[in-house]
């Protein structure tokens, strides 16, 4: 079993907690929160959703990889990499950067999402919920991002009454653009509103 500790927490979502494999740098844990229902549930659907991307896609760029369930003394925990800066430091998501850096490029921002959303429309990667936090924004070399998508939950995490766009293919491809379309819109109206949202993530 492993065990983790306070001090290897990277992030808390909705349902997961997130902390670095104390054995190996370049995973990390994603865990159930202690006190909500459904974290189970979202791992579970995260490693379906990966396992289904796999069996089309041999080579995959611009996610975060799966690999499978581990015992923690908080619960099963899901496997996935942990996504790094050129020089080591772990990847900020694009929330970070747009709400709490002092300084941003937006136009670069909005490029490197672009370039994301395009890559998983036309790879048919159905991940709705590709929001500021789901993404990470690797440092390169040249002092450039690239993107990653680090939440896989994709189809599953549908909250559609009959879930048309889990199983039809062309929804699919609409409701991607939609999320993507939205994406970039909150890139800018996020920037703007700063200094509201940092007071409000508190």
């Amino acid at each position: 079993m492993i065990v983790l500790d306070d001090s290897s927490l990277i992030g808390c979502g909705t349902l997961r907690a997130c902390y670095l494999h104390p054995q190996n740098g370049k995973l990390i844990i994603k865990v159930p929160l202690p006190d909500r229902e459904g974290g189970e549930e979202a791992n579970n659907h995260e490693l379906l959703s990966y396992q289904k991307i796999r069996q089309h896609h041999e080579e995959l760029d611009h996610i975060s990889h799966c690999h499978g369930f581990t015992e923690t003394d908080r619960g099963a925990g899901l496997i996935c990499d942990c996504i790094r800066d050129c020089n080591g430091d772990i990847a900020k998501t694009i929330w970070d950067v747009v709400v709490y850096q002092e300084t941003c490029d937006i136009e670069e921002l909005l490029e490197v999402a672009t370039t994301l959303c395009d890559y998983l429309i036309a790879n048919d990667l159905f991940l709705f919920d590709i929001n500021l936090k789901n993404i990470v924004l690797k440092r390169t070399e040249d002092n450039g991002y690239r993107a990653y998508a680090i939440d896989l939950k994709g189809p599953y995490d549908n909250k559609e009454f009959l879930q048309l766009s889990s199983r039809i293919k062309f929804l699919a491809r609409k409701k991607l653009k939609r999320r993507s379309k939205q994406l970039l819109e909150r890139i800018v109206q996020f920037r703007e509103q700063r200094e509201l949202l940092k007071k409000m993530d508190k």
